[in-house]
C-alpha cells in the first residue's frame, strides 16, 4: 500500500527494493567439501563473494542499467531479483508480476515445442491459461518464428531461442522487467523491436532492470545506472554520470596494462598493431606550434579494417586531446597488410608540464581496443613559469571599470 505525503496525497511505492543485499557461492572443491554441502554444513566451506551490501530502490516507469566487468555481479544480481535465486543476506521486495530474460532457454523445456513452451512461461509467471491462449497469436507473430514454432527448443538456434524468450516475456504485461544481456545474440531488426518494446513497457508504467556492455544503449534508453565493481556498488546515479565514471575507470586501467605491454615490447592479440609512433617536432614544444603524430601499422590480414586514434594525457591521468577517426567520419582503414596514418594539430594549448603521447588502433566498428603504443619519451610543452591547476592555456583578456 502507497504511503502518505503531508497533505494526503499518495507517494507512489518503488516496485524493486533492494536492501542490503549479499550473496555468497561456496566453493566445492574436494569430495569432502561437496558432502558438506549437500548436507547444509555450508559454514565450514570456503565461499565466494558475488555481492556485498547491495541497495537500490527502482520506482514505476523507471528504467536501470546494471553495467560493470565481467564477474562484477550483474546477473547474479538480476536473477536475485527476479526471483530465481536467493540472497544470502539483505531483503528484497518486488511488485510481481516479474518477467524475466536471463540465460536463454530458462523457464523452457527443451523437449516442448516453442508453442508449448509460451503458454508454460505465461504458466510460471502466473498469467491465466484463458489469458495466455488469447495473446498466444500475437506473441507468435513478434517472434517471428514461422513453422519452428512447432518445433522442439532444443532444435532452435540461441537468436531462436532469444526472439521465443523475449516475446513471452514482454507478452504476459509484467511490471517489472529483467533483461540480461541475452538480445546480443539477435539480428539488428530483432533488437530494434525488442528494445521499442522495452520502451513501451516503461511508458505504461512497468520497471526495466536492463544488463549490457553497451553504454550507448544504457546512456539512451535508461535514466539511471548502477556500477557493480567486485560486487559492491561503484557509483548509481543518473546514466550519463555513471557510464562517465566507469568508463575514466576502464580507460585509466587498460592505459596502464597498455603501457606496460609497450615497456614489454609484448604483442597484443588482434589482427592490427602499431608498429612505430613518431611525433613531430622531437623535442619541446611551446604549445602553440602545429604538432604531428605518425604511425605505423602491421595489418594481419588485407581485409581486415580498423580504426585508429591519437591520445595526450597527462601524467595523472587526465585526457588533454582524444582524436578518433571514426568520430571524424573516416572510412575505416585497411586494404593492405602495411600501412601508416597521420594527425596533425594546429596548436596544443595547454598548460607547460609533460604529457604522454599514444596511438591506438580499434576495430572497424570502433569499440574493440586491438593495440596501443605510448610514444617512448614524454611529450613536453614549455612557456610560463607558474604552476596551475589548470588544463587548458587558452587566451583571455580582463576588463575593469567603475559601476
Amino acid at each position: 500500500m502507497d504511503a502518505e505525503r503531508a497533505d494526503g496525497s499518495a507517494i507512489a511505492r518503488p516496485l524493486v527494493e533492494v536492501h542490503g543485499v549479499g550473496k555468497r557461492f561456496p566453493l566445492l572443491g574436494r569430495r569432502r567439501e561437496r558432502a558438506w554441502g549437500l548436507l547444509g554444513a555450508t559454514g565450514r566451506l570456503a565461499h565466494k563473494v558475488a555481492l556485498e551490501d547491495v541497495s537500490l530502490s527502482v520506482g514505476a516507469g523507471e528504467t536501470v542499467g546494471l553495467i560493470g566487468e565481467n564477474g562484477s555481479g550483474k546477473t547474479t544480481l538480476l536473477r536475485i531479483i527476479a526471483g530465481t535465486t536467493s540472497p544470502t543476506t539483505g531483503t528484497v521486495r518486488v511488485e510481481p508480476p516479474v518477467s524475466a530474460i536471463l540465460e536463454l532457454g530458462l523457464g523452457f523445456h527443451p523437449s516442448f515445442t516453442g508453442r508449448e513452451n509460451a503458454m508454460l512461461y505465461g504458466a510460471l509467471v502466473g498469467v491465466p491459461e484463458e489469458i495466455m491462449r488469447e495473446r498466444l497469436a500475437t506473441v507468435l507473430e513478434f517472434a517471428e518464428l514461422g513453422e519452428a514454432i512447432d518445433q522442439p527448443l532444443r532444435t532452435y538456434s540461441s537468436g531462436m531461442s532469444a526472439r521465443l524468450a523475449f516475446s513471452v516475456a514482454t507478452h504476459v504485461e509484467p511490471r517489472v522487467l529483467v533483461v540480461d544481456e541475452v538480445l546480443a545474440v539477435g539480428d539488428t531488426s530483432f533488437q530494434k523491436k525488442c528494445i521499442d518494446r522495452m520502451v513501451r513497457s516503461k511508458d505504461a508504467g512497468g520497471t526495466v532492470l536492463f544488463c549490457t556492455h553497451s553504454m550507448y544503449m544504457v546512456t539512451s534508453f535508461c535514466q539511471t545506472a548502477v556500477w557493480l565493481r567486485e560486487g559492491r556498488v561503484a557509483a548509481h546515479g543518473p546514466a550519463h554520470e555513471v557510464v562517465r565514471a566507469y568508463e575514466s575507470f576502464v580507460y585509466t586501467r587498460d592505459k596502464r596494462r597498455m603501457e606496460q605491454h609497450a615497456l614489454d615490447g609484448a604483442s597484443q592479440p588482434g589482427g592490427a598493431s602499431i608498429t612505430g609512433l613518431r611525433v613531430i617536432p622531437d623535442g619541446p614544444i611551446d604549445g602553440a606550434s602545429p604538432l604531428r603524430f605518425e604511425f605505423e601499422i602491421d595489418n594481419a590480414s588485407a581485409d581486415r579494417r580498423f580504426q585508429v586514434a591519437v591520445a595526450i594525457d597527462t601524467l595523472d591521468g587526465r585526457t588533454a586531446l582524444l582524436a578518433c577517426s571514426q568520430w571524424d567520419g573516416r572510412e575505416p582503414f585497411g586494404g593492405r597488410e602495411r600501412l601508416w596514418a597521420a594527425l596533425t594539430i594546429p596548436n596544443l594549448p595547454v598548460q607547460p608540464g609533460e604529457y604522454t603521447a599514444s596511438a591506438v588502433v580499434f576495430d572497424e566498428t570502433g569499440l574493440q581496443l586491438l593495440d596501443r603504443l605510448v610514444a617512448p619519451r614524454p611529450l613536453v610543452v614549455t612557456g610560463g613559469d607558474r604552476w596551475t591547476p589548470a588544463l587548458l592555456r587558452l587566451p583571455h583578456a580582463w576588463e575593469s571599470g567603475e559601476r
